[in-house]
């Protein structure tokens, strides 16, 4: 008990020492800490798009790395084009490898980087603010931690991966705007990062980037010779060429270029009508609404992403944020406040940037398209206390700052104690896709090791084939998936060359036997085709929920015969999602 009591007296000693925007963001990252550990404890099975990204962050540092991000609704199946760059895969590689190369590494990778995200969040805000400076970030990221909920942050999903990221690039823009031109290289960093994982970010991500370049270049132009931030500005440019040097590679090999196909999305009319300025800017006002944000944080463990998928029209809540910052801005510029000039600045571009960016979306708005306007709303907030709390003060003669402090340290301590709460009842994502791909997998195994069919085993090569109702793709992906974790020699044919990634693509004479997963109404249809071995069915549906399920299709099926579409019933059978 002794020696246990002095470990944790030294412990405790240590994190005394820490500078106090360490401590501080050490201690809204604590919810991110618990939630790694409650996923320890959880078998996960990744489908879909984190199967897709699991086998890309095994690419990494090998023949195969990847240089291109995940396939998004860019062109057309199957020739579809990808986010733009790869970099998510490479921060995640190294966490990943270190410790075990299982499912639940990824999702540490997730957790460490995002923690990462908050501590530095926490001191650009002590940089330039001091004390209270960070007390407010700390607050702010708190709220973020909260908003967007612990499963987000602990799963590197592409439209999930980069939002503390982006708010780290915001802040980082405002601080080199103020004279700290040093941080550019940071913001280009994140923002490149954001802008190559998930392609709703880039508009927002080059028009920041441009913004900063200007704030430097202004800076040369004014500043004598000695005081120049031409080295700032160097090493920023420098840095952006390293961060875009892999998809520029994949375009120069000329197969299939990346970017080519990007331009040619941007640049083309989209496959429907876009959503336009007018739906943008009413989704932009829900967005800002930190009225209902404020009680859906008390109630809701992912306030924002409940924010994000919110439609309808144009909200009040919102609108009057909206007009507060304008109020301020206004004041700020009247009043020359360069710091505040700065975070005005970087708000009005971020937000103009972003509603010219959603006005862009085509199809359903699917609430992962706007999850990064809520770093835009965050920053508006802070723009609006920063300039009341310096108007308060220009006419209170300076009034002490502890008060407010103590308010802050209280308000992040208790939503970070939400945060905290929340982390016990994590689940993995998609745990019911997950479940039924883990259940099948030892007869899937134990048929290739029996050597079933033209199975041989770890000796021979496969394909995976999938047909799907519910969720197509989703359990093919992570059936390939853990086949290639059990060292298995497994690859798809060329249709899914683009999401499997074009390594994995095998031909006809390149396999000696392929495995099928197929489900819903397609079983029926693969159940006695010659030349095929049934391994195992698998339904985990009570027989209630089977009658359900029967009584529901019957349904549809009658109404699609009612309104004269016959031809949809099918469809719906093949295709539930």
């Amino acid at each position: 008990m002794s020696d246990r009591a002095s470990r944790s007296r030294r412990a405790l000693g240590m994190l005394a020492n820490l500078p106090f925007a360490l401590r501080l963001g050490l201690m809204v990252c604590t919810p991110l800490v618990l939630a790694a550990i409650v996923l320890a404890r959880q078998r996960w099975v990744p489908v879909l798009d984190m199967a897709m990204t699991e086998l890309r962050v095994r690419d990494v540092g090998g023949r195969h790395t990847p240089l291109i991000g995940l396939p998004g609704r860019i062109g057309n199946f199957p020739d579809q084009g990808s986010h733009p760059g790869p970099w998510s895969f490479y921060l995640v590689a190294p966490i990943y490898r270190a410790t075990g190369s299982s499912a639940w590494s990824m999702e540490l990778a997730s957790v460490i980087i995002n923690s990462v995200a908050v501590c530095s969040a926490v001191a650009l805000g002590a940089k330039r603010w001091g004390r209270s400076g960070a007390l407010a970030i700390a607050l702010a990221i708190a709220v973020l931690v909260r908003g967007y909920g612990l499963s987000v942050l602990s799963h590197p999903w592409n439209p999930y991966f980069p939002v503390l990221l982006w708010f780290v690039a915001l802040l980082a823009a405002v601080l080199v705007l103020d004279g700290h031109h040093h941080l550019a290289a940071v913001v280009v960093i994140t923002s490149s990062i954001a802008a190559q994982t998930h392609v709703p970010y880039l508009a927002s991500a080059v028009a920041i980037d441009a913004l900063v370049f200007a704030a430097l270049l202004w800076a040369i132009r004014r500043s004598s010779a000695d005081d120049r931030p031409t080295r700032p500005l160097g090493i920023a440019l420098g840095v952006g060429i390293v961060m875009w040097l892999p998809p520029v590679v994949q375009q120069l090999r000329g197969d299939g270029g990346n970017i080519a196909k990007l331009a040619t999305y941007f640049t083309s009319a989209p496959p429907e009508p876009p959503i336009g300025l007018g739906a943008a800017a009413r989704l932009t006002t829900q967005h800002l609404d930190i009225w209902s944000t404020i009680s859906d944080l008390v109630t809701r463990d992912d306030a924002l992403v409940h924010r994000a998928g919110v439609g309808g029209g144009v909200s009040i809540g919102g609108v009057t944020v909206l007009a507060a910052w304008g109020l301020s801005a206004a004041w700020a510029v009247h009043r020359r406040e360069r710091g505040l000039w700065a975070l005005h600045a970087v708000t009005a571009t971020a937000l103009v940037a972003g509603v010219l960016s959603i006005s862009r979306i085509f199809g359903k708005v699917w609430f992962y398209l706007t999850l990064w306007m809520s770093s835009v709303t965050m920053l508006m907030v802070l723009a609006i206390g920063a300039t009341g709390w310096t108007w308060w003060r220009q006419r209170r003669a300076n009034p002490p700052e502890k008060p407010l402090g103590a308010v802050l340290g209280v308000l992040t301590a208790g939503v970070t104690a939400l945060s905290l709460m929340a982390a016990f009842t994590l689940d993995v994502p998609e745990d019911g896709l997950a479940r039924d791909v883990d259940v099948v997998m030892p007869a899937v195994v134990e048929a290739l090791e029996a050597g079933r069919g033209a199975a041989n085993g770890h000796q021979g090569s496969y394909v995976v084939f999938w047909q799907e109702s519910v969720v197509p793709g989703a359990q093919g992906y992570a059936l390939l998936n853990e086949l290639e974790r059990r060292g298995y020699r497994v690859g798809v044919h060329p249709t899914w060359k683009v999401p499997a990634t074009p390594s994995r693509v095998r031909v006809e004479g390149e396999y000696d036997a392929e495995v099928h997963m197929v489900s819903g109404a397609w079983i029926e249809r693969w159940r006695d085709r010659p030349g095929y071995e049934l391994v195992i069915i698998y339904d985990d549906r009570t027989p209630a929920q089977r009658v359900r399920f029967d009584l529901l299709e019957a349904r549809v099926d009658a109404r699609l015969g009612e309104i004269g579409r016959d031809d949809l019933i099918e469809v719906v059978d093949l295709n539930i999602f």
